[in-house]
C-alpha cells in the first residue's frame, strides 16, 4: 500500500482504509520527513471530513508500531489532522481529540487544549484524570499563558496518576482526611508565571502557610507520609506515554508532579533535624540526581531535597545534615545541583566561622551516637538485649549485654532471630564508622603543620565535641589560643595544670606539633598523656627525646 492507496481512501471518505495505507507507507524505507511532504501534497489532511476520527484510529495504533521514524511520521500527520481543533469542535470530537493527547507526554500541537476542555466542562462533563494530566504537563512544560489558566482551576485529581509517588500518595490522601489535601493543595499551588517555576525557592507567604498546615497535621505525620512518597521518587513509572522529544521524559518523572513533591520536601527542612531524616534526604538527592536520556532522574525532587538539608544546618543539631551535604559535594556530578550544594556548605562554614576546606574534610555523620564515642542500641522492650557501640582508639567496636546487664562474646539469639533487619544497620552502620574513622585520623595527621588555624567555635563545633570526630581529637592535644591543652578528667585543660580561662568563639586553635615546639613542652607533654593515661589516635609526642 501506499500514496495510492491513501488518496483513493481519502476520496472515498474510507477512514479505516486511510489510516490502515498510511501506517503501511510509514514502513517504507524513506525518511520521514520527506514522506510526510509527500503525504500533504497528496491529502490536505485539515480538510479531511474524517479527520478527528482518522486521528483517534492512529493514536491507537502508534504504540504498536515499529520503528521511531514511523512513529514522527504519524505524530505530525496527527498533528495536521488536528490543526486549529478547539472553540469550534463539537463535544464529541472534544472529547475524541483530548482522548488522543492523553497518550502524550505533552501535546505541544497547534490543538487549543484549554478551549477543548472547556467545551467539555461548560457541557456538564468532567475531564479524564489522563486528561488533566497531559493539560499540566504541557501547561508546566512550555504551555501558553491561556493553558496554565485554565489547568491553574483544575484541581481533581490532586496529582497526575502514573508515577509511583504520586499513585501511592492518591491511595494515601484517599484514607488521610482534608487537612492532608489542603496541604497537598497548597503544594501544587504554582505561580505559573514565575520563570522556571519548578526552580523556585519557598516564598516567606507560601512558607508561612505551610508551616500552619504542618502543625495543624502533626510533624510526625507529615514526616512519615512525605519521607515514604519521597522514596518512591526515583522508581519506574506505571504508565508509559509518547514522548516524541526524545529527551526522555519518561524517564524523568511527571514535572508537575515533581514540583508538587518538591514542595512537599521542602517541609521537611522545617522539622527538627536527626540523622535519619537527614540521611533519607541525602538519598533521594543522589538518587533522582541519577543519570538517564536527557539529564537528571527528577531534579526538582533533588534540589528540594538539598534545600530541606540546607534548612537544617542553620540548627543547633544540624551537623547531620551538613555532613549529608559534604556527602553529596563529593559525589553529585551534576553542575547545576553541584552549585546548590556548595552554597549550601559555604553558607554553614560561614555561620560557624569555619574554612570550607575544614568542613569538608570533619563534617561528618553521628552514626546514632548520643555522647561522644558511644552509641547503646536496644533490641526489644526495657530490658531488652543491648549493642555498645564504641569508638576505642581509631576502631569501632560493638560490645554485646543481654537483658540481665551481662556482657557476651555476639549477639544474644533473641536480638538475631527476633530483630534482624535491626541488627543488620547496626553492624553496617559500625562499618561505616570505621571506615569514617580511618579518613578522619588521616584528616587530623594533616593538621599537623597546617597553616590556617581553627576558630574556637568551629573547632568545639565540628571537632572537639562532635559525637564521632571528639573520639579522636580528645586524644589530642591542642593548643588553644598559644596554650597546650588536652582532654582529661572530663573537660579541656591546660597542660601546666592552670585554669583554663573563658573562650569565645573566635581565638585559634591548632593541633599541637612537637616538631615546632621547646624541648621542655614536648616533655610536659608526653609526661601528661602518660599521666592521664591518653591512648592517641597517633602519636604526637616522640618516645625517643
Amino acid at each position: 500500500m501506499g500514496l495510492t492507496e491513501m488518496k483513493r481512501a481519502a476520496l472515498a471518505h474510507d477512514a479505516p482504509g486511510f489510516v490502515d495505507a498510511l501506517v503501511a507507507l510509514s514502513q517504507t524505507d524513506v525518511y520521514w520527513g520527506r514522506r510526510l511532504d509527500e503525504v500533504r501534497h497528496a491529502v490536505k489532511l485539515k480538510e479531511l471530513p474524517f479527520r478527528v476520527t482518522a486521528a483517534v484510529a492512529l493514536g491507537e495504533k502508534l504504540s504498536s508500531v515499529p520503528g521511531e521514524d514511523a512513529k514522527c511520521l504519524l505524530d505530525y500527520v496527527i498533528d495536521y489532522l488536528l490543526m486549529e481543533e478547539g472553540r469550534r469542535t463539537e463535544l464529541p470530537d472534544a472529547l475524541a481529540i483530548l482522548g488522543v493527547a492523553a497518550k502524550y507526554w505533552e501535546f505541544t500541537t497547534y490543538v487549543a487544549l484549554e478551549e477543548l476542555g472547556a467545551t467539555v466542562l461548560e457541557a456538564g462533563g468532567t475531564l479524564a484524570p489522563e486528561v488533566v494530566a497531559v493539560m499540566r504537563r504541557t501547561a508546566t512544560i512550555e504551555g501558553h499563558r491561556s493553558l496554565k489558566a485554565f489547568v491553574a482551576g483544575l484541581r481533581q485529581p490532586l496529582l497526575n496518576q502514573g508515577d509511583a509517588w504520586a499513585d501511592r500518595a492518591l491511595a494515601d490522601l484517599s484514607a488521610m482526611g482534608d487537612d492532608w489535601r489542603e496541604l497537598v493543595v497548597h503544594a501544587a499551588d504554582v505561580t505559573w508565571d514565575a520563570l522556571p517555576p519548578e526552580w523556585a525557592a519557598p516564598t516567606p507567604e507560601w512558607e508561612e502557610e505551610a508551616h500552619r498546615l504542618l502543625v495543624k497535621i502533626g510533624p510526625g505525620s507529615v514526616r512519615k507520609g512525605v519521607l515514604g512518597w519521597l522514596a518512591l521518587a526515583d522508581a519506574p513509572r506505571a504508565v508509559s506515554l509518547r514522548d516524541r522529544t526524545g529527551y526522555g521524559r519518561e524517564q524523568r518523572g511527571d514535572l508537575y508532579n515533581s514540583m508538587v513533591l518538591r514542595r512537599l520536601v521542602w517541609l521537611l527542612g522545617l522539622l527538627p533535624p536527626d540523622e535519619q531524616l537527614t540521611r533519607s534526604l541525602a538519598d533521594a538527592a543522589e538518587a533522582n540526581l541519577r543519570k538517564v536520556p536527557g539529564g537528571p532522574r527528577n531534579r526538582p525532587v533533588a534540589e528540594g531535597a538539598v534545600h530541606a538539608l540546607s534548612r537544617h544546618t542553620d540548627t543547633e543539631a544540624g551537623m547531620d545534615a551538613l555532613a549529608q551535604l559534604v556527602r553529596l559535594a563529593a559525589r553529585v556530578t551534576h553542575k547545576p545541583t553541584a552549585q546548590q550544594i556548595g552554597a549550601a556548605i559555604d553558607a554553614a562554614a560561614a555561620a560557624l566561622q569555619a574554612t570550607r576546606e575544614q568542613v569538608l574534610d570533619f563534617a561528618v555523620p553521628s552514626f546514632g551516637l548520643t555522647e561522644v564515642g558511644r552509641r547503646a542500641e536496644r533490641f526489644g522492650e526495657d530490658p531488652g538485649d543491648t549493642g555498645i557501640l564504641r569508638i576505642e582508639g581509631t576502631r569501632a567496636d560493638i560490645e554485646w549485654r543481654n537483658g540481665a546487664g551481662m556482657t557476651v562474646g555476639s549477639p544474644p539469639t533473641a536480638v538475631k532471630q527476633g530483630f534482624p533487619e535491626q541488627l543488620k544497620q547496626f553492624r553496617e552502620s559500625a562499618k561505616e564508622l570505621g571506615r569514617t574513622l580511618t579518613a578522619l585520623t588521616a584528616a587530623l595527621q594533616c593538621q599537623l603543620g597546617a597553616r590556617q588555624p581553627w576558630r574556637y567555635g568551629a573547632w568545639r563545633a565540628l571537632v572537639f565535641d562532635h559525637v564521632v570526630v571528639g573520639a579522636l581529637a580528645r586524644g589530642l592535644l591542642w593548643r588553644v589560643d598559644g596554650r597546650l591543652c588536652g582532654y582529661a578528667g572530663g573537660e579541656l585543660r591546660p597542660v601546666d595544670g592552670t585554669a583554663m580561662p573563658p573562650a569565645g568563639r573566635g581565638e585559634p586553635v591548632r593541633l599541637w606539633d612537637p616538631a615546632s615546639s621547646s624541648f621542655d613542652e614536648v616533655v610536659a607533654a608526653r609526661e601528661w598523656l602518660v599521666r592521664h593515661g591518653i591512648i592517641q589516635p597517633f602519636p604526637q609526642a616522640p618516645v625517643d627525646l
